[in-house]
């Protein structure tokens, strides 16, 4: 676009228009930004942030202010306007800034663009997350007014919402949520604004009449508004038809700064709970856990054959990337078999980083006296449902976790496996794998299987922790231990054996599998019970084991509806995912009984004498080749097959290609379609003279798309002039004649007129290259009116 003289801000009416498509754009802009927040205050701190900086750049330029008192300007409205709009907590009654809130706005605006992309989204408006938005609105939107009615080239204001919309898609989500709408609401902006700038432009260079003048704008919106439509349907074509790849946003590549490997396992010190001295200290008070239910300390789903931990080998597994959850996280996407659970814990004697939960967490709400810092160290991983704190929990401490939780099958065998991808794991042990045949044999289902596993487990396995006055059972859960526990007779374990052995032998079946330390209460009771719990299938028998007697009589009473976990409360599970998605809990720790007395490690061999067997028969050639299993069936259609599928992939391929091409080349056949209808319409007028006044129009419109500036205005000879040399100049000349002769043309000048035209025309195009040829083919500079008359004419 040539330079020209600004528009300013003195006309009411194009300031308006220009305020209201530069508004556009921002908003447009600002759609990325939505699903980091998706809360109403982001919805205000965006608008008075657009709004603030549209006045500011409106002001500046009616009055013509220099730039550093915009600057100025623009500044005390970000203090002034910062904290009620980003920082809403710090205000008073939610209009008046505080200085507490003044020095978080002016900290949010240097350090809060890293912590909007290390934490969970949505973030609502926790702490001073709001003023990226807010600043980034206020400067785009004074800078893109202040081009659009300052600068000689205005349509550059396109450029600050175009990099408010780059910036809200880097910082945004992983997923590909509204990217079509918010790519589809700036283009339909962007292209109305341009359009805008091109009408202003050329009515500022021209004096045309005025029905032309709105023919010509009418053609420029219309043109505007096709290629938005093709933009908008190959879009949409290629968003459904071509597979979606990863987005790759600035929050996928940054390291959370919650790093899980700098704790040690959960499972690792499982036997501590169960030492005399600890056993009934109480751990947590929990109202509203479910009936039986377990309360999840850790999910973990590496194994090395020697510990169970979070995270993959080398930690960057996706169940090692901790964020933080100031607001809450969206659990609809999960299997609709869910019911919603709300828990409140107390912590009493529990003392580790691990926030223990239930289900998939949609929202935690810290209390007590570290509510806010608790709030501010929390962090989550929504793939194992996993919460942590960087200070470990102490007593006092006060948190409510809403979650939702998967309602649990009616029977095991109903369940099909999921097919999340876990961190690899060593093979099952010999003897475990000769466990899981004997129980689960390969040619049942999964489910079926799975179920045989852990009724193998409670029938054949016994509880002890090695302790004192139990049966001495090793503890650790590496490939070793477990070898053990598979040849022991009897099988003697805890939940951190039974717990591995089950993950092992579910992820050999099938199932992505992965173990859980947690709490489950010995009474199993708990204060409510919704339709679907966390309890783990198979748990009738731990849960059922004998209730802790021994409890000091001065422990307190338990208050109503309130369940009491103690130390040895502790308990490991495994989860395995159904078809869904949902994790689904299993128990398969046997029921606290009676042990019996071991086995002899070797059992007498007992020899038996050599029975005689007769010698095998003789086998032929033709028996060898029966029997040869390497030997392939016959299928000669397997070719023939594999050429169709090419054949078919081949020509799929190829349909994509030409419809793509299609759509692009559309726009350019159309303009060539409607310049032949327009030929034709000419050349076949009703009379001789419309005949050669449109052999004319279609000589100067063929100039005019080279490049030449016909004015419409212009006489016939004058348009010849503009052109150059004497054959046009004598065309002119014969049009005139014969237009304007009182006796007419005579019989044949209308042929000899458009012969000489298409001579002319091909003459213009003759000494261009096929590049400037075809640019002029595809021209939009002489499409005018001719479709509304048939004569085709510009007036």
């Amino acid at each position: 676009m040539s330079a020209r003289t600004p528009a300013g801000a003195t006309r009411f009416g194009p300031t308006l228009v220009t305020i209201v498509l530069v508004v556009a754009m921002l908003a447009a802009a600002m759609v990325p930004w939505w699903p980091i927040y998706e809360s109403p205050e982001f919805v205000i701190a965006a608008a008075v942030g657009i709004v603030a900086g549209t006045i500011i750049g409106v002001v500046g330029a009616r009055y013509r202010l220099q730039s550093w008192i915009t600057v100025l300007s623009m500044f005390g409205a970000f203090l002034v306007l910062g904290v009620p709009a980003a920082v809403p907590g710090r205000a008073i009654a939610g209009v008046l800034p505080t200085p507490a809130g003044v020095v978080e706005l002016l900290a949010g605006a240097a350090l809060s663009w890293k912590q909007l992309v290390t934490i969970s989204v949505p973030v609502g408006s926790y702490q001073a997350l709001l003023v990226p938005p807010f600043l980034l609105a206020l400067v785009a939107a004074v800078i893109a007014i202040s081009i659009a009615l300052r600068s000689r080239r205005p349509a550059a204001a396109a450029l600050p919402p175009a990099v408010l919309l780059i910036v809200g898609i880097a910082l945004g989500v992983v997923h590909s949520a509204l990217a079509v709408e918010a790519g589809i609401a700036f283009l339909i902006a962007a292209v109305a604004w341009l359009v805008r700038v091109a009408i202003a432009a050329r009515r500022a260079i021209t004096s045309g009449r005025r029905v032309e003048a709105a023919l010509t704008d009418a053609r420029r919106v219309l043109g505007a508004s096709a290629l938005v439509a093709i933009a908008v349907i190959g879009a949409t074509a290629a968003s459904l038809a071509l597979p979606v790849p990863p987005r790759n946003v600035v929050r996928a590549e940054l390291q959370p700064p919650f790093e899980p490997r700098d704790h040690d396992s959960p499972l690792a010190g499982f036997r501590a709970a169960f030492r005399d001295d600890v056993a009934e200290r109480t751990m947590l008070d929990v109202r509203g856990l479910p009936d039986g239910a377990g309360l999840r300390v850790a999910t973990l789903d590496t194994y090395d054959g020697i510990v169970y931990s979070v995270g993959g080998a080398d930690g960057a597994s996706a169940s090692g990337r901790f964020t933080r959850v100031p607001y809450r996280l969206d659990q609809s996407g999960i299997s609709e078999q869910n019911v919603p659970v709300e828990i409140e814990v107390e912590v009493q004697g529990y003392s580790q980083v691990w926030v223990p939960g239930i289900g998939r967490l949609e929202r935690m709400t810290f209390g007590g006296t570290r509510a806010e810092t608790l709030t501010e160290s929390f962090f989550y991983n929504d793939v194992t449902s996993t919460g942590a704190v960087q200070s470990a929990l102490r007593a006092g401490d006060r948190y409510t976790a809403t979650s939702v939780v998967p309602v649990e099958p009616a029977d095991l065998v109903t369940l099909s496996p999921g097919t999340s991808v876990l961190p690899t794991a060593p093979d099952l042990p010999e003897n475990l794998a000769r466990l899981l045949d004997e129980w689960a044999p390969a040619s049942d289902d999964p489910g079926e299987r799975l179920r045989a596993v852990v009724e193998g487990f409670h029938a054949n396995g016994y509880v002890s922790h090695g302790l004192d006055e139990e049966e001495p059972s090793r503890s650790g859960h590496s490939l070793d231990r477990l070898e053990e526990l598979a040849v022991e007779k009897p099988m003697i374990g805890d939940g951190e054996q039974y717990a591995v052995a089950a993950a092992l032998m579910a992820r050999s079946i099938g199932f992505p599998a992965r173990v859980v330390v947690g709490y489950l209460p010995s009474d199993g009771v708990g204060s409510e019970e919704p339709d679907g719990s966390e309890e783990p299938d198979g748990a009738e028998a731990s849960d059922g084991a004998e209730a802790s007697d021994g409890a000091d009589a001065s422990t307190p009473p338990v208050p109503n509806g309130v369940t009491r976990l103690q130390s040895n409360d502790q308990q490991a599970w495994i989860e395995v995912q159904r078809a869904d998605g949902a994790w689904i809990a299993v128990d398969p720790n046997p029921v606290p009984r009676e042990i019996p007395e071991r086995e002899p490690d070797q059992p007498t061999i007992v020899s038996r004498p050599q029975s005689v067997l007769p010698p095998p028969a003789e086998r032929t050639p033709v028996d060898d080749l029966g029997s040869d299993s390497e030997t392939p069936p016959d299928d000669p259609d397997d070719d023939a097959q594999a050429w169709l599928q090419v054949l078919l992939g081949v020509f799929g391929v190829a349909g994509l290609v030409l419809a793509g091409l299609a759509v692009i080349a559309s726009p350019f056949l159309a303009i060539i379609v409607a310049k032949l209808r327009r030929r034709r319409l000419r050349r076949r007028a009703p009379t001789a003279v419309e005949r050669i006044e449109g052999g004319w129009q279609e000589f100067a419109d063929a100039a005019a798309d080279y490049g030449y500036a016909i004015s419409p205005t212009a006489t016939r000879s004058e348009q010849a002039a503009t052109v150059g040399g004497l054959a046009p100049l004598v065309l002119a000349s014969v049009v005139d004649r014969a237009v304007f002769a009182p006796d007419g043309p005579s019989d044949g000048d209308d042929l000899r007129v458009w012969d000489s035209v298409d001579e002319l025309q091909q003459r213009l195009g003759a000494p261009r290259p096929l590049r400037e040829r075809l640019r002029a083919s595809v021209s939009l500079t002489s499409l005018g009116g001719y479709a509304v008359s048939r004569r085709g004419a510009r007036s």
